[in-house]
């Protein structure tokens, strides 16, 4: 006889509260132990494009002074500044002569090398040059960066500076003191102050030594041993950014400034504990555009202070006025643990921010005759 009772279905048995907790556990643990994998992946990538970033300009300084015999020419001055009576041209960069030997023949023809408003040429829409100066190069930035200097909106920003040597003030082992009249650069890039000395710079050493045209035989230590290119962090626009590294600091010394001074005595001033201030009037540029210079914006460098340093430059007189490889700025960068530096050669190594100083010192040189030990760096 059938039952009139309906059958019951048996209950599903579901998680327990307990149970999901130690599901989601486990999850967030697999999670914790594969995202610093992804992420060191990722930074390896950012790495090795900012390797070959490094390694393509490099190679077209090689070009450049294949056809020009020189290396590229950094004019960081404008040629009638205060008065001098030089002409209208000037502030074009060391990257702008490369633009042929980068495929960038077009933009190249786009740069007025007569004629120049100056500053005016980074204001939108004004300048004879304005649309280079608003072109963003995807070569002349690092990955790993993120950040990009808004002082002049859009404007193409720039990660890569060139290796000036050191400060002509800094006595480095081995100079000799020179009494205020300062030699010669002896890094690797041309540089041109363009106007005579006005003002700041009237005095006749800093007139004589402030022009320098650097030929392939001029590197002497050779071109595996001597630096090229290095990165440098962007300010982000506001010139007090968070990270030290990308403001320009000085120190209440002004031990950077003095002449005949010793490098490690101007480097422990700077790495003492609280002894970098951020001269934010400065930094808001550094990094700004890739194809103008009077400067401010900073694209050259000196081995005077590590890697990833103290970025201690030039403050209380208008050094960098007279000649922008007198200022002390150090690479930096994002790869952990050092920076990227290329070699005249196109190699590019990785240095340590633990770099001997002495080897760091060689580097910079063109002509010092050091000898390099591999293990040095």
């Amino acid at each position: 006889m059938p039952s009139n009772h309906s059958a019951r279905p048996r209950g599903t048995r579901g998680f327990t509260l307990i149970e999901l907790l130690v599901v989601i556990a486990i999850i967030a643990v697999l999670i914790a132990l594969l995202l610093p994998a992804v992420q060191a992946a990722r930074e390896a990538a950012r790495r090795s494009q900012c390797t070959n970033n490094l390694k393509q300009i490099t190679l077209a300084i090689a070009n450049y002074i294949g056809v020009n015999e020189t290396t590229p020419l950094h004019q960081f001055r404008y040629a009638s500044e205060n008065g001098a009576k030089n002409g209208n041209s000037g502030c074009f960069t060391w990257y702008v002569g490369l633009l042929p030997f980068m495929e960038q023949m077009p933009m190249y023809n786009a740069c007025n090398f007569v004629y120049t408003t100056e500053w005016a040429d980074v204001t939108p829409g004004a300048g004879p040059s304005h649309t280079v100066y608003f072109t963003s190069v995807n070569s002349f930035l690092c990955p790993s960066d993120g950040v990009r200097n808004t002082n002049v909106p859009n404007v193409g920003n720039f990660s890569y500076v060139a290796n000036s040597g050191h400060p002509r003030n800094i006595l480095m082992p081995g100079d000799q003191k020179n009494g205020g009249n300062v030699p010669a650069l002896t890094g690797i890039i041309s540089m041109s102050k363009m106007y005579q000395g006005q003002y700041w710079c009237s005095t006749a050493a800093k007139d004589a030594t402030a022009n320098v045209n650097v030929t392939l035989a001029m590197i002497s230590d050779g071109t595996s041993n001597t630096a090229a290119l290095s990165e440098s962090l962007i300010n982000e626009g506001q010139g007090n950014s968070r990270d030290p590294r990308r403001n320009l600091n000085y120190t209440n010394s002004a031990l950077v400034e003095k002449t005949d001074v010793p490098a490690i005595a101007v480097v422990q001033d700077g790495m003492a504990a609280g002894a970098a201030v951020n001269w934010q009037d400065w930094s808001q540029y550094k990094g700004l555009t890739w194809a103008y210079s009077d400067a401010w914006e900073r694209h050259v460098y000196a081995h005077v202070f590590p890697p990833n340093g103290p970025n201690i430059t030039t403050y209380y007189t208008n050094t960098f006025r007279c000649q922008e490889g007198d200022s002390a700025m150090n690479p930096t960068g994002n790869h952990p643990g050092g920076t990227n530096v290329s070699f005249m050669d196109g190699s590019v190594r990785f240095i340590k921010n633990s770099v001997s100083l002495t080897a760091w010192w060689a580097m910079g040189t063109r002509n010092g005759g050091e000898i390099i030990s591999a293990d040095s760096f």
